[in-house]
């Protein structure tokens, strides 16, 4: 009857077999039962039968299931760049378009595109007052002008021109702009200028050092964290800004040498890093600094017993998702380094008799100190980390088909949630909707769908 009435998490086929073994057993001593002593047997079959149920379902757990699903892209060749949400939308952007799906109802609210022939080459990853901020240009140059779109409606609030070193010829590079409370910084060929997020008039403007240009960037609400470029074989240069009016917090270096082939900001209280080199002997690894810009604590991503994934993959692959804005597999709250940790053995072929062999997976996420650089926690999961999200003091995870919500301070699970009908099978965007329910955002929306509501 769970299974018929749908009250279940999925597991029809024990369903079937527990109930069709519960009526083989017990039909015989009921019928017995009844005909000697009658009433009494009905009522204890029929009290046997109420504990039974909710005992199933009440160890069923949670479960979600897809509410709606967005048509999946037409146009061969095509996949999204990066995404955001803002309260009603998700925005899912493409390199050639920008469309807003409604949370309630799914539809389209509006959709924009770059002018002309342009397409996105960066996003900001946060958004605040319902701007987003993203970065065009012309197919083979950087990024040339940067747009703040209004999330809610898609119009366009201001344009203003970038000037960066080239990064890449071509595609998209992530962290050029960043969107920091009321402040949007842009990169300039010398330095980075820094805008109001409302109509994109200048506020402030920071100057690399000689030699040196931008290259990345990200912060919280108050605080915007640079990374400039110095050369091939120079070190990068860090610092750190009052996003309100560009006062210098803290300045330092990038324990690297030349351009490294990830550097990302994890977090910018406390400020930390996330560099890895192409260079077998260059430093692989997240690094915490203090308010001065000294490196306190270096925690190798490369451990003695798994690795530390920031970006999701498997062992000794990363999985460049969402290029614009990559997906991630790691968060920072408070002290606590939150990310997918993987080891040789979660990928391997089981073979049974005469049956073909099958891969199986498993994975884990695991708690780190960035004081200490000691593993505080680690819970296993069925299958790999796919991406990681903070929402508000508790860390989501999504892999295969099961959603968890684990405590970064003790790793115990909050929640564990089946996600019905759904199997990410990929790395996605997940994103905790303020009106209740998870959103899934895929890179590729021809074989999956764009966007994916459950609840």
């Amino acid at each position: 009857m769970l299974w018929l009435l749908d009250l279940g998490d999925g597991g029809e086929r024990t369903y079937t077999f527990g109930g069709a073994l519960g009526l083989w057993i017990t039909w015989w001593p009921f019928l017995r039962a009844v005909r000697t002593h009658g009433l009494w047997a009905w009522t204890g079959g029929l009290v046997a039968a109420v504990l039974v149920a909710s005992a199933a379902v009440s160890s069923s757990g949670e479960f979600v299931r897809p509410v709606w699903s967005a048509p999946r892209d037409t146009q061969a060749g095509t996949s999204a760049v990066g995404s955001w949400h803002d309260d009603g939308v998700i925005v899912r952007v493409r390199a050639d378009r920008v469309t807003a799906f409604r949370v309630e109802g799914g539809g389209t609210a509006w959709t924009w595109s770059p002018p002309g022939r342009e397409t996105v080459c960066t996003l900001s990853r946060r958004t605040s007052a319902g701007i987003g901020v993203l970065g065009h240009t012309t197919g083979g140059a950087s990024c040339a002008a940067a747009s703040a779109l209004d999330l809610r409606t898609g119009r366009e609030i201001w344009r203003s021109s970038l000037t960066p070193k080239d990064r890449v010829l071509e595609g998209q590079v992530p962290d050029l702009i960043a969107v920091t409370g009321e402040t949007v910084l842009l990169p300039e060929a010398r330095g980075w200028r820094a805008v109001r997020l409302s109509d994109g008039r200048d506020r402030w403007r920071a100057a690399s050092a000689a030699g040196c240009s931008p290259f990345a960037a990200d912060g919280d609400d108050r605080t915007v964290v640079t990374v400039d470029d110095c050369g091939a074989r120079a070190v990068p240069a860090l610092a750190t800004y009052a996003g309100r009016d560009g006062r210098r917090l803290s300045r330092g270096e990038v324990p690297t040498v030349g351009t490294p082939q990830f550097l990302t900001v994890l977090s910018a209280a406390p400020l930390t890093l996330w560099v890895h080199e192409n260079d077998v002997r260059g430093t692989r690894a997240v690094l915490r600094y203090d308010e001065r810009g000294n490196v306190r604590t270096t925690l190798p991503t490369d451990g003695p017993t798994g690795e530390i994934r920031i970006l999701p993959g498997y062992p000794g692959v990363y999985l460049d998702v969402l290029k614009a804005r990559p997906v991630r597999s790691a968060a920072v709250v408070g002290d606590t380094l939150v990310a997918a940790e993987v080891r040789p053995g979660d990928r391997r072929w089981v073979s049974s008799g005469n049956k073909a062999a099958h891969q199986t997976t498993r994975g884990r996420i695991s708690g780190f100190s960035l004081t200490s650089g000691a593993r505080l926690w680690s819970v296993d999961t069925d299958d790999e980390i796919e991406a990681v999200t903070r929402h508000e003091e508790e860390v989501w995870v999504i892999g295969g088909s099961e959603l968890t919500a684990v405590s970064p301070r003790t790793g115990l699970r909050t929640h564990e949630i089946a996600t019905r009908d759904t199997h990410t099978g990929f790395p996605a965007d997940l994103w905790i909707l303020r009106s209740g329910g998870y959103a899934l955002v895929h890179a590729d929306g021809g074989r999956t769908a764009p966007v994916t509501i459950l609840r």
